[in-house]
């Protein structure tokens, strides 16, 4: 199960991304279960290498493509979730139905889109979904992770990534907890403001069993590090679901045939330990 006070969780659940980067290259789709082993191959590697990440360590990643794969990391005794959401998807639906078909996990994630100036039907019609999912999460005795996505608009980004995303997180935040939707954890998009940080811990904090944790944008370490520093003082950031900034490159290559699946596993474990010691050390 997550630990409620750190989590190192590497987020290989991406769908649409790979089928884009595969139908672009006239890879085979069949082939994305294979840079989903990868993932769980380097993640049993970090797990072995650093006592942190067998205690605090997670893997998130779908049954659409990795449904074996799964299996075999419950089998290891991982902590796996699965998502939800159908990937790519605005408004937010459903990647099966009923849940139970999709959620194989022990813990279950939910990525959201969202702005305040989205059509209220839009607004709603999502309230009402992540509503229905916390009650099933609920009543299966799995653990709720929302993963909010505010994209830019209009704004200008230096300001917006430092004022304008963390505050519209923070009134989504606010939002869900007068409408009783209280996840475990919420999957949050990092920001190198201290006053950003500040606005969303804040906001978090409302609800004292909820935490957060860091995802990562496919950015690079060292914008990723700004990230965890900013949130070194939040009472609730306890750690990272990262995944692109993470596998990318290397499973790529491998798809590509530029490198071998030994040598894709080990950059993957080496990229993940990395974090794991980038947020020890913030």
């Amino acid at each position: 199960m997550l630990n409620p006070d750190r989590v190192y969780m590497l987020a290989a659940d991406h769908r649409w991304q790979w089928e884009e980067f595969c139908d672009a290259r006239s890879i085979p789709r069949t082939r994305i279960t294979d840079v989903k082993r990868l993932a769980l191959d380097a993640f049993l590697i970090a797990r072995d290498t650093l006592p942190g990440v067998r205690a605090f360590g997670a893997l998130l990643i779908d049954q659409q493509y990795a449904s074996a794969i799964i299996a075999d990391a419950l089998t290891a005794g991982v902590t796996v979730g699965t998502p939800a959401e159908k990937a790519g998807a605005f408004p937010l639906a459903w990647s099966a139905d009923p849940f139970s078909d999709a959620l194989t996990g022990a813990f279950v994630k939910v990525l959201v889109r969202y702005r305040p100036d989205d059509e209220e039907r839009i607004r709603e019609g999502q309230w009402a979904k992540l509503d229905a999912l916390q009650a099933w999460c609920r009543s299966a005795g799995k653990p709720l992770v929302i993963e909010v996505l505010v994209p830019r608009r209009q704004e200008a980004e230096d300001e917006f990534e430092a004022s304008g995303r963390p505050a519209m997180l923070a009134g989504f935040i606010g939002d869900a907890y007068r409408r009783g939707l209280t996840p475990a954890f919420w999957k949050i998009e990092g920001t190198r403001a201290p006053d950003g940080a500040r606005t969303i811990d804040a906001a978090i904090a409302q609800v004292p069993a909820c935490r957060q944790i860091l995802l990562g944008k496919a950015a690079d370490l060292g914008t990723i590090a700004g990230w965890f520093a900013a949130a070194a003082a939040s009472t609730t950031a306890v750690g990272f679901a990262i995944g692109r900034s993470v596998f990318w490159e290397p499973s790529a290559a491998f798809l590509s045939g530029t490198t071998t699946a030994e040598q894709a596993r080990a950059d993957i474990c080496a990229n993940f330990v990395r974090l794991v010691e980038a947020w020890d050390t913030r």
